[in-house]
């Protein structure tokens, strides 16, 4: 398991990493809770721009929305060019491979930027 462990944790990384330089002019303002296998990242956004992607201090943290799938789950979606059914989150949520739980408003009423920010954990295409 100690593997597992570490993919969600790398997985996690590389898209904290390319999350923190994501900025839309939107006013756009949430807690998203994105959990990568059992590396959770709480994703804070205000005014359109990703102020914090870190692991949360509390075991419950607080958030409007929490996205969860297992590190497979999001390597799949994270490919540079993901297979019909592995590129989008509703299409991931319809597999049964993600979750999305709490405040659908914010998600809903922000999606394109939501799927933007998550797309930047995609692989660079070659």
């Amino acid at each position: 398991m100690p593997t597992q462990d570490a993919s969600d944790a790398q997985l996690a990384h590389r898209f904290r990493s390319r999350a923190l330089l994501f900025s839309r002019p939107r006013q756009v303002d949430m807690a998203l809770l994105l959990r990568v296998g059992d590396a959770p990242l709480l994703v804070r956004i205000r005014d359109g721009r990703v102020m914090t992607a870190d692991a949360p201090g509390a075991p419950l943290p607080s958030c409007d929305v929490s996205l969860r799938a297992t590190a497979a789950a999001w390597s799949r979606f994270w490919q540079a060019v993901p297979d019909a059914g592995w590129h989008d989150i509703f299409a991931l949520s319809k597999r049964g491979e993600l979750s999305i739980e709490g405040n659908l408003q914010p998600l809903m009423a922000h999606l394109q930027f939501v799927k933007d920010l998550l797309a930047t954990g995609r692989e660079v295409q070659a």
